[in-house]
């Protein structure tokens, strides 16, 4: 069901804004297919995904931008490869720290992503989630539209890895194209569909 349109807000995010978001960003991507392939159990999930999701936010505000709505209910996490790939070093911690004896679980879907990963100077979109009671209120459209309005004015690209096919088509409908065959996760894990916007949606 999608609600009626309202004004979103959307603003960058402070270390303030960790805790409530970390919740956000927990909710949206507990159950995903990329998930449930990372830690079977919903439990031990959940309580690593707290954890995780806490650390990156705060990790990745140091190093890249985070975005969200005035009530926490969408977050969107960027880092720039204009100048390369990000120093990644306390990315590294992160997943040491709060995943323990699935480190090397997430370790390993992050090299599979790696792999996959373009060389061309862009902006990564490395999660985009929005709350699961506010979903398909154009929430994700809208931190999404904010951002490449920034990105179209510096002429500089951004790329993503759609991890459902629902995830696939809102991104679609906002100019971004598949840039490479779908790959999928080790060990008859689901398919991840890799995706490119060019500055102003241009194809």
């Amino acid at each position: 069901m999608r609600h009626p349109p309202t004004a979103v807000t959307v603003r960058t995010a402070t270390t303030a804004d960790i805790g409530p978001l970390a919740v956000t960003l927990v909710d949206a991507f507990l159950d995903g297919p990329d998930g449930v392939w990372l830690i079977p159990d919903p439990v031990e999930r959940r309580a690593v995904y707290e954890r995780f999701c806490a650390g990156l936010i705060g990790e990745v505000l140091r190093h890249g931008a985070v975005l969200t709505t005035d009530d926490h209910s969408a977050i969107a996490i960027w880092q720039s490869y204009v100048g390369g790939p990000p120093d990644l070093s306390g990315y590294d911690r992160v997943v040491t720290t709060a995943c323990g004896p699935y480190a090397d679980r997430f370790r390993r879907l992050d090299a599979v992503f790696a792999d996959h990963h373009p060389t061309t100077p862009h902006h990564y979109l490395a999660y985009l989630g929005v709350a699961p009671t506010r979903q398909r209120a154009g929430l994700g459209g809208a931190l999404l539209a904010w951002r490449n309005t920034l990105l179209d004015r510096a002429g500089v690209a951004a790329y993503l890895v759609a991890t459902s096919p629902g995830a696939r088509d809102l991104y679609l409908r906002h100019g971004y194209r598949p840039c490479a065959a779908p790959f999928h996760l080790p060990d008859g894990g689901p398919p991840m569909w890799p995706m490119w916007r060019n500055p102003g949606g241009l194809r």
